[in-house]
């Protein structure tokens, strides 16, 4: 196996992930390769195998729109030609006035097709239009085979990346809390108690910029992302201080 020394004082879900994409990774000489859809992790753990050990390598990442979290990477060797990220937008539209699709429900019909989850980009419900972001090899028979979600007909169309304009939405609100502490921001996000987010750290249920967190004690700085299962994702903002209480009121920015 290749070596993955940078990885050894990492946590074991790193080393772990690093072992898979190294296993199923080619880094050829001047031979340019896409990968598979890449979770945020993935893509975390890869620019850091490419870093360490394959730096006369470079690697780039997209998913099909600006704002893409899952996304494929493409491992340059040779930067004299290119090689495509064969992605391709399939995009349904339903009747929202008497139907709801929720992303969930799209997720668990994509899952029902059997077919494995890193062929699959983002998903992505607004209003009463759905858009799957898929490799180009399977879409034909996505576009096929995904007519139904629930009781909701759908009908996937092709839709060229350059004419997809997905925005992600946030709604922004406020906390006042005495430290930045990972512990304290989402007691305060939450509305629960410290006690309660020591469990949510114990079961994983926390992940501060796309890596699973267990320890509560870790700050957070401006435009952390901090996810927290079952409730969302948030981004820290800006914040100002209360000069007698020394308490700070930060604005933190949920996706909705």
């Amino acid at each position: 196996m290749k070596n993955i020394n940078f990885l050894q004082q990492a946590p074991a879900e790193q080393r772990e992930v690093a072992e898979k994409l190294l296993q199923s990774i080619s880094f050829v000489e001047n031979r340019n390769t896409v990968t598979k859809f890449l979770t945020n992790f993935e893509q975390i753990v890869l620019s850091q195998i490419v870093a360490y050990n394959y730096s006369d390598f470079k690697v780039e990442f997209f998913g099909g729109f600006d704002d893409a979290e899952r996304k494929k990477a493409k491992i340059i060797s040779n930067e004299y030609y290119d090689v495509d990220y064969d992605i391709v937008c399939l995009k349904a539209k339903f009747n929202n006035k008497f139907n709801r699709v929720e992303h969930r429900n799209i997720l668990g019909a994509v899952h029902n097709l059997g077919i494995n989850f890193n062929r699959f980009g983002d998903i992505i419900v607004i209003e009463n239009e759905v858009y799957i972001f898929v490799d180009e090899e399977i879409a034909d028979y996505i576009a096929m085979e995904f007519t139904k979600a629930g009781r909701v007909n759908l009908d996937f169309q092709r839709v060229d990346l350059a004419e997809v304009g997905i925005e992600k939405k946030y709604e922004d609100f406020e906390i006042v809390s005495s430290s930045f502490r990972i512990d304290s921001i989402v007691a305060k996000i939450t509305n629960k108690s410290r006690s309660k987010v020591k469990e949510f750290l114990e079961q994983d249920f926390i992940k501060l910029n796309h890596v699973v967190l267990r320890n509560g004690e870790k700050t957070c700085t401006s435009e952390d992302t901090i996810s927290i299962r079952k409730y969302g994702r948030f981004v820290v903002k800006g914040y100002t201080q209360n000069k007698k209480s020394l308490k700070y009121r930060i604005t933190i920015s949920k996706l909705v």
